[in-house]
C-alpha cells in the first residue's frame, strides 16, 4: 500500500514504511476476526442442528417455532434503531466538547521549559474500515467520520448468528526529541458520537450485544517501542437496551525512552461492536449528522 504522495523528506520516507507495516497488521487482525466468526458460526449451526434432532419432537417444534420470534425482534430492532438515528443525528455538540476547552490546553505550552517538546498534532492519519478497505487517509487529519455496527440473527445458541466488526483510526505524530531521555506523553482524543446496544435474551435463545472503544499508543525510533492500551468505553449484556451520547475528551498516558533524533507516535482508536441473536444490535456512530465525528487529538510531550 502506498501512502498518499508527499514523500519528499526522510520523515515521510520513514512514515511510509510505518503506515505500510501497520496496514498489513490491521488486515491480519481483520482476517483473523472474520475467520473466528466463520468458525463459530459453522460450529454453532452444527451443534444447533444436533440439538434439534436429539430433543423430543414437542420441544424441537417449539425451538423451530422461535425463528419467527427472532425475525420479528430483528424487524423491531431495525425500526427502533432508525428512530434513534434520527434523534441522535439532530443533536448539536455542547460547547464543552470543543477542542478549545479540553482540560489539557489549560496547562499551556511547555516550550519555555528545558528540553520539552510541547504540544504536537497529528501529521498523518488512516481510517481502516471493518471490511478491510481504507475509508480515509491523508496528511494533517481533521475531523473524521467513523462508524461501525453489527446485527445478530437467529437464536444465538452456541455462538451462532453473531456479527462482529472493528474499525481502527490511526493518528501518526512525529517530533524531534531534543535529548537522550525518557519522554512522557499526555494524549487527548475528542469524541462526539453515540452508541446503541440492544439484546433481548430469553429461555430458548442466547443473545448478547456489546460495544467497546480502546485507545492504544505505540512509539517508534529506530524500532518499535512497547505499546499501551486504555479502554474508554465498554458496555455489554445479554438483556440490554441502551442508547446514549459519547462525547468529550478521553485521555491516556504513554512513556518511551528516546535518543536525540526524530521520533514517531501512533495513537489508535479501536471501535468494536458485537451482536448475537435476532434483534441484537450494537453500534458506535461518530459519523451520521454534523455533530458526530472523531475530532483532532493532541499530545503533550514532556
Amino acid at each position: 500500500m502506498k501512502i498518499m504522495k508527499r514523500i519528499t523528506t526522510e520523515v515521510d520516507q520513514v512514515l511510509e514504511q510505518l503506515v505500510a507495516e501497520r496496514r498489513e497488521e490491521v488486515l491480519g487482525l481483520q482476517k483473523e476476526e472474520a475467520s473466528r466468526l466463520e468458525r463459530l458460526e459453522k460450529s454453532g449451526a452444527a451443534r444447533l442442528s444436533r440439538l434439534e434432532k436429539d430433543l423430543p419432537e414437542e420441544l424441537s417444534k417449539v425451538l423451530s417455532a422461535q425463528e419467527k420470534t427472532h425475525e420479528d425482534l430483528a424487524a423491531d430492532a431495525a425500526k427502533d434503531t432508525e428512530d434513534i438515528l434520527q434523534r441522535m443525528t439532530s443533536f448539536e455538540v455542547a460547547a464543552e466538547s470543543s477542542a478549545a476547552t479540553h482540560p489539557g490546553l489549560g496547562r499551556g505550552s511547555l516550550a519555555a521549559e528545558a528540553n520539552a517538546v510541547g504540544w504536537v498534532y497529528p501529521y498523518y492519519g488512516t481510517l481502516h474500515g471493518s471490511n478491510g478497505a481504507v475509508y480515509w487517509e491523508g496528511y494533517n487529519p481533521g475531523n473524521i467520520d467513523a462508524s461501525v455496527f453489527a446485527s445478530g440473527a437467529g437464536s444465538g445458541l452456541f455462538g451462532s448468528g453473531a456479527g462482529s466488526f472493528t474499525v481502527y483510526m490511526d493518528w501518526w505524530f512525529t517530533y524531534r526529541a531534543p535529548d537522550n531521555r525518557n519522554y512522557s506523553h499526555s494524549i487527548y482524543v475528542p469524541f462526539n458520537g453515540f452508541h446503541i446496544v440492544r439484546a433481548d435474551d430469553g429461555f430458548w435463545d442466547s443473545k448478547e450485544a456489546k460495544v467497546s472503544i480502546d485507545l492504544t499508543a505505540i512509539g517508534y525510533q529506530y524500532n518499535y517501542k512497547a505499546s499501551a492500551t486504555t479502554n474508554v468505553l465498554s458496555i455489554s449484556d445479554d438483556n440490554i437496551n441502551i442508547n446514549d451520547r459519547f462525547d468529550g475528551w478521553r485521555t491516556m498516558y504513554y512513556a518511551q525512552l528516546l535518543g536525540a533524533d526524530q521520533a514517531y507516535l501512533r495513537v489508535t482508536a479501536s471501535l468494536y461492536v458485537y451482536a448475537r441473536g435476532g434483534g441484537s444490535h450494537a453500534q458506535l456512530n461518530f459519523s451520521d449528522g454534523s455533530a458526530n465525528y472523531l475530532g483532532v487529538p493532541v499530545t503533550l510531550v514532556s
